[in-house]
């Protein structure tokens, strides 16, 4: 999408009070799409649980579409190309990163998304053994990164940002690739949080409050999920339930936390994570974990949902379009592609054609990017018709988009026996519209990213008009 197009969906969105509402959702004619109905493949249970201090939360009751806390609108942060609301004048700004997670040397990667040049590169944990991978960037253009082997870190995007700390006059940050700083004097890390657990995958930003006319947002919060408890290896979790967090985004303090002893920690436990408009936490397992579930937690009183999943997708990515409906790409082999589910209605519709196993993120033109290990294929999020298809020889693990609609590609790379790289470890900036490559990045190392590592997925869920 232009980006002049893009400021005026953002202009619209400033002046209408429904911005982004949720619309439901409509069952496709093609022959590859199937509607699970609530009766036959929906259960929803739901709890207004305790808060980590014990008392009862308060707010609506459980499953309840309340209101919520936090004022959702518009994005206008500073990482992003709008108008003003008014229509005079503009932010100035712009979505500027791509954020890669390397998760065999636990660092995150910065790349330019104009020059294709990785202008930073910092370690997500201290000890050099996060094994990171699912990064969320903000509306402001900040990037929180959740390490698979616990902990919860953040890095500014804005150089201007970062606090002189580490006692050595000026700012010491990463300035690429090759100069990756000690913990203890990277300045660009707002925050980190130590979390005791050996299995935290999902990280997902929520919006906060817009500031109308600026480009500043405030009172941004971090979704992330961990195992309740440690598993026998990093990485893994053990049998019991799943611990959910809601961090304060500037302070890197935990709000609130809950557990959820109905949705397995076992194993990888929360495997991915994504928001909607109001702020609520969409998250699902691994998809060979059986029978999958897929949660949702309510931002204004953390009561939450457990909705069982189709069997005949299993979960591996996971988003939500601009309508509110959450898409589950599948990691079940010959069976559906994607699912489509509409929390309102509580209903799934069911995608074929093509086997996923890996991310998938919305794009321009009301179309669904679905990864694969020989491309991406795209449907449409309405009607659900197969679309074009970016065909490639590598194994594309995440998608995402920027602002002028281009689609990022992430490569996972393929090892020889000795666990060398056989295939180059890249992100890929593709034109949808030509099915074509238009320039790469090629200086990763083992590149597991399929989460919203552009912030596009965020912005869509926040502002895009509704159709």
């Amino acid at each position: 999408m232009p980006v002049s197009a893009r400021a005026a969906l953002v202009s619209l969105c400033f002046a209408s009070v429904a911005c982004g509402d949720n619309t439901g959702g409509t069952s496709g004619t093609d022959s590859g799409v199937t509607t699970v109905s609530p009766t036959t493949g929906t259960t929803a249970t739901t709890q207004v649980p305790t808060t980590s201090d014990g008392s009862a939360s308060e707010g609506s009751e459980a499953g309840s579409d309340s209101t919520p806390t936090t004022s959702m609108g518009t994005d206008t942060g500073p990482k992003l190309d709008v108008g003003a609301p008014d229509g005079e004048g503009a932010c100035g700004c712009e979505f500027n990163y791509v954020w890669v997670a390397n998760s065999a040397e636990s660092t995150v990667s910065k790349i330019n998304m104009e020059t294709l040049v990785e202008e930073a590169r910092y370690l997500t944990r201290a000890d050099g053994m996060g094994n990171p991978s699912r990064t969320s960037v903000s509306l402001k253009g900040d990037v929180a990164v959740a390490n698979r082997h616990g902990g919860l870190v953040k890095f500014y995007a804005d150089i201007a940002d970062c606090k002189d700390t580490n006692g050595v006059p000026g700012i010491q940050t990463s300035t690429g690739k090759n100069d990756v700083l000690p913990w203890d004097m990277e300045e660009c890390r707002a925050w980190y949080i130590d979390f005791p657990t050996s299995n935290q995958r999902p990280v997902a930003w929520t919006q906060g409050q817009i500031q109308s006319g600026s480009c500043n947002t405030t009172g941004e919060k971090v979704w992330t999920v961990m195992s309740e408890k440690p598993g026998l290896f990093p990485g893994l979790g053990a049998p019991g339930g799943v611990i959910v967090s809601l961090v304060d985004g500037e302070t890197g303090n935990i709000d609130k936390q809950i557990t959820i002893p109905t949705f397995s920690g076992d194993s990888f436990g929360a495997y991915g994570g994504a928001v909607n408009l109001h702020g609520d936490l969409f998250f699902t397992p691994l998809g060979f974990l059986t029978p999958a579930k897929l949660a949702r937690v309510y931002i204004d009183n953390f009561a939450y949902k457990i909705f069982d999943v189709p069997p005949e997708v299993g979960p591996y990515g996971i988003t939500v379009d601009h309508n509110g409906r959450v898409w589950v790409s599948s990691n079940a082999i010959g069976q559906v592609g994607v699912g489509r589910f509409d929390p309102e209605l509580e209903t799934w519709d069911l995608v074929s054609g093509f086997f996923s196993g890996a991310g998938l993120a919305e794009g321009p033109g009301d179309m669904m990017w679905v990864s694969s290990n020989n491309g991406v294929n795209s449907v449409h999020i309405e009607d659900l018709t197969l679309g074009p298809v970016f065909n490639t020889q590598y194994f594309i693990k995440g998608v995402s988009f920027d602002a002028e609609g281009f689609m990022w590609a992430v490569n996972y790379a393929e090892t020889d026996d000795a666990d060398n790289p056989i295939e180059p470890e890249l992100v890929m900036k593709v034109d949808v519209d030509a099915l074509s490559v238009v320039g790469e990045y090629d200086g990763l190392n083992r590149p597991y990213t399929y989460s919203d590592f552009t912030g596009n997925a965020l912005f869509n869920v926040s502002c895009n008009a509704p159709r």
